[in-house]
């Protein structure tokens, strides 16, 4: 399958797998004030974003643990690619918390394209994993995902999705396994897309 509906699916289900991406991990989480976060893997690069919250991303769980006792509960997405975490003794980067309205976006028009990007994975200093937060305009397409790894999962608007060369529905809640291209319906669409990168030697 290579669609689905993330409230479709049990808290402990893996998004990525049921998309059929089997190089990456995704969960929706709801963390309480008192509760820790438990990623799958200290092994693997993980971020996570809230979805309740300005879209906050953040790379370490303290970071989150630290916004429930501040604000209550979480509603976040934990993402993990199959790429190795960063060296724990190495110190991290400038930026743990990036809110989007932080980062400048790079608007693109090309024919039927019209879409703005915004970097959130470089900005927040993830090292395995690419995040892009993708605004595709009213009626418009985004460019074509052929030859990366990725994972998308649809915040906001409505649209379709092109996946194997078949148009699906979608709407806030779909996370979408290798799709080829958006279409955004007449309020645009709002994309977060995870991709796995190379690590340079």
């Amino acid at each position: 399958m290579s669609v689905v509906r993330w409230d479709e699916q049990d808290e402990e289900d893996d998004l990525a797998r049921a998309v059929a991406a089997e190089w990456a991990c995704l969960r929706r989480l709801t963390v309480r004030p008192g509760e820790p976060l438990h990623l799958d893997s200290d092994a693997r690069e993980t971020v996570v974003w809230a979805l309740d919250r300005d879209a906050v991303l953040v790379r370490r769980p303290a970071d989150v643990e630290r916004s429930v006792r501040a604000e209550g509960a979480l509603d976040v997405l934990v993402f993990a690619a199959s790429a190795p975490a960063p060296d724990p003794f190495e110190p991290a980067g400038p930026v743990d918390v990036v809110r989007p309205s932080a980062v400048a976006g790079e608007r693109v028009v090309d024919g039927l394209t019209s879409i703005t990007r915004y970097e959130i994975g470089a900005r927040a200093g993830a090292v395995g994993i690419g995040i892009d937060l993708v605004d595709i305009h009213p009626g418009r397409r985004s460019y074509p995902v052929l030859d990366i790894e990725e994972v998308a999962v649809v915040l906001r608007g409505s649209g379709r999705a092109i996946v194997a060369g078949a148009e699906r529905e979608v709407q806030r809640g779909c996370v979408v396994g290798q799709g080829e291209r958006f279409v955004a319906g007449p309020e645009g669409l709002r994309v977060l897309s995870f991709r796995e990168r190379p690590r340079l030697p």
